[in-house]
């Protein structure tokens, strides 16, 4: 790409972060205030996963999706992704689940944390995990740090607790709730499940648009272990013999998350994916593939956050959309701000995504693709929303823009709706 193409990608990323940060700024500094006992995470990403659809080009790569995480789909998370290749669709989901307010006090006593061994079964353990009470101000007090050390001793038998929100970091005041970003996760385990929507503009009329309506569920075993499944069911792009659009259910991704360390500033999850190819291959799916990725979540100083995910996506099967074997890494850096109380929006965030993916097998070209993604996500506190379920609903937009490499889209803007079950 000349350098003229990409500086115009950089303004409009500058154009999109600076009018998120102009209407919500003004507003937030005025009237910060605590917001209320619970938060929710949401991962996506970077490689969460939307499904590609079918590439003509062998060496270029199609529109990807929101990325939580993987490398594919956006590589595989939720929800900014990199570009996928060969058609590949993304394995990982968009966002993640909630994390406790900081600065929050508890009305009553604070419950205990539970230590191993716990005398629980297995069953119960995962039944508590999925229906105790976890996002009460009380119920913080269910977390305790894990450490790498006690790896094989403690958390296993532990029902899955919220996390409380990081302490400040290097500035050791304020202090930021363990949230999921579009396009990465960061090391945290979620109790939720959303719905995202992703539009990718095709760079032009041959290559064509993509839709897709995606479902992601997290699921806690206990403090070490969560299950992700990402389910895309609906994929809409062009492809197959008559090059015409085609709707079809996507790939599935399955994504085992382990947790192997958690303090009150630091977390480090290692997961393993596998991308199911139940999706069809006129819409770039059919695609098989295992992911194995690093994960890190940092509250390095304040109420900002550091995300970082690296791995790589190797292809099992021999679809004609199977892809590349990748190696994927997303930098991710966002602000927390509590917002107004009244408001009927709180807890917001704003950051951005940068997303790396080279192709280091399989083809005799070797390329990189590099995209930006600006995002923003908040909690919905209207009179409808705080009165379904447990009342904790939040919104998500972004928008993933290709910097640099192949290319087969322009844009991609994504929006989701998360509920903390």
């Amino acid at each position: 790409m000349s350098i003229a193409g990409i500086l115009r990608r950089w303004v409009l990323v500058s154009a999109v972060t600076g009018v998120l940060v102009l209407m919500q700024a003004p507003g937030v500094r005025a009237q910060a205030v605590p917001s209320s006992p619970a938060v929710s995470p949401a991962d996506v990403g970077p490689s969460q996963p939307v499904q590609m659809p079918p590439n003509p080009n062998p060496n270029q790569p199609v529109p990807m999706a929101p990325s939580p995480g993987p490398m594919i789909p956006a590589d595989s998370g939720l929800i900014g992704a990199p570009a996928a290749y060969e058609g590949t669709a993304p394995a990982t989901p968009l966002i993640g689940a909630p994390a406790a307010e900081a600065g929050t006090a508890p009305a009553g006593p604070m419950e205990t944390p539970l230590r191993s061994p716990t005398g629980l079964s297995a069953l119960e353990v995962i039944q508590r995990s999925l229906f105790d009470e976890i996002y009460s101000p009380a119920s913080q007090g269910k977390w305790s740090p894990l450490t790498l050390g006690e790896f094989f001793s403690q958390g296993w038998d532990v029902p899955y607790a919220n996390p409380t929100a990081g302490n400040g970091g290097l500035a050791g005041t304020g202090g930021a709730p363990r949230q999921g970003w579009i396009g990465a996760y960061g090391a945290t385990f979620f109790r939720a499940w959303f719905f995202a929507y992703v539009y990718a503009q095709g760079l032009n009329s041959h290559i064509g648009n993509t839709m897709v309506g995606q479902y992601t569920a997290f699921v806690p075993f206990n403090r070490r272990l969560e299950l992700m499944v990402n389910y895309n069911f609906i994929v809409s792009n062009k492809g197959g013999a008559s090059g015409t659009y085609h709707g079809n259910t996507g790939d599935t991704m399955f994504a085992a998350k382990i947790m192997l360390s958690e303090s009150k500033n630091f977390g480090q999850m290692f997961q393993l994916g596998i991308q199911a190819p139940f999706g069809k291959e006129e819409n770039g799916n059919g695609v098989a593939n295992i992911f194995p990725q690093y994960q890190t979540w940092w509250n390095i100083y304040d109420k900002w956050v550091v995300k970082t995910e690296t791995g790589v996506q190797v292809p099992t099967n021999h679809a004609h959309t199977s892809g590349y074997s990748d190696f994927h890494n997303v930098l991710a850096i966002g602000r927390y701000f509590p917002g107004s109380k009244e408001s009927w929006f709180q807890q917001w965030w704003f950051y951005l995504v940068a997303d790396a993916e080279s192709t280091v097998s399989g083809t005799p070209r070797r390329f990189t693709n590099f995209a930006l993604q600006p995002g923003m996500r908040c909690k919905m506190t209207d009179p409808i929303s705080t009165n379904i379920g447990t009342g904790l609903w939040y919104f998500f937009a972004a928008v993933n823009v290709p910097m640099t490499g192949p290319q087969g889209i322009s844009y991609e803007p994504i929006f989701a709706l998360l509920y903390d079950y």
